[in-house]
């Protein structure tokens, strides 16, 4: 079936190509001394200037900083790096805040425009006691996005030939299984356009904007030594609590060793006395004899 597709095409093009010749031939006398005239005016006439050169595409550059810090507040400090990151014209992708044992700790994801991550990044570090660790890291994705983009333009050719092609097969063969097959054909690169186009999207919008990722873990020096909402009252109340469950548990265990355990011990001791007299009693008997 490609085939038939394929030999349309030629049929096409020799037919135009045919169309082209006859009509040059007819205009070949009147075009000849015109052609002439051009050609010495040229040979006297400047050079053409050279074609302007497309301008440079901006490096894009995806950018990504990563850092530890140590804060007073962990949970305060999430709102506050939240703010911060709005106030940038950014925002938070992602934060998570948990308790660990004793201690507050969280994670942060920030989103900021690219030109604002040197800014955003010193209004950071002033928000921690301390930076323990930090890094910047950047990916250079202009090439791919210049690849991607030359990849559209001849997919999008290729698309415009397929529909030319889906109207020639229309006029000339009028089956449904030749137009059904350059109509796969042409959905196929549709597809790839698209493909092709959302990651163009995707791969400027990573580059518009940094990503920030923090870990937040609190000072231990800036831990208050009472902890807020300290009850000493309710301290001595869960110790006496406790006391008097400890009590009640060793009154418990005596119970039931007397009124469970006592009657079997009775039993067992009774039961050894009887034993004891039999065996005394044949012991007595062994003498005598």
């Amino acid at each position: 079936m490609r085939q038939k597709v394929f030999a349309l095409l030629l049929l096409a093009a020799f037919s135009c190509k045919k169309a082209e010749y006859a009509r040059a031939s007819a205009e070949m006398p009147a075009t000849t001394a015109s052609a002439a005239r051009a050609m010495g005016a040229a040979e006297n006439a400047s050079p053409p200037p050279p074609a302007p050169q497309a301008p440079a595409l901006p490096r894009m550059i995806v950018r990504t900083a990563e850092l530890s810090l140590i804060v007073g507040d962990a949970a305060a400090s999430v709102e506050t790096l939240g703010a911060l990151a709005a106030a940038n014209g950014g925002y938070v992708t992602d934060s998570k805040v948990w308790r660990d044992g004793q201690v507050v700790r969280a994670t942060l994801t920030l989103r900021v425009p690219a030109q604002k991550l040197d800014a955003a990044l010193a209004a950071i570090r002033k928000v921690a006691s301390r930076v323990e660790s930090e890094a910047v890291s950047g990916d250079d994705v202009t090439q791919e996005y210049v690849d991607l983009e030359s990849q559209v333009r001849n997919l999008e050719a290729a698309e415009v030939e397929m529909r030319q092609l889906m109207g020639t097969v229309r006029e000339r063969t009028k089956k449904a299984q030749d137009i059904l097959e350059v109509y796969q054909q042409l959905t196929q690169l549709h597809g790839q356009i698209e493909t092709a186009k959302g990651r163009m999207r995707y791969l400027s919008q990573m580059s518009a904007m940094s990503t920030i990722k923090l870990t937040l873990t609190p000072d231990a020096v800036t831990k208050p030594v009472v902890e807020p909402g300290w009850q000493p009252v309710a301290v001595a109340k869960d110790a006496s609590r406790a006391l008097v469950k400890t009590v009640q548990g060793i009154a418990d265990v005596v119970i039931w060793a007397v009124i469970y355990f006592g009657p079997l011990l009775l039993v067992f001791a009774a039961v050894l006395f009887v034993m004891w007299r039999l065996l005394r009693r044949r012991a007595g008997v062994v003498r005598a004899s």
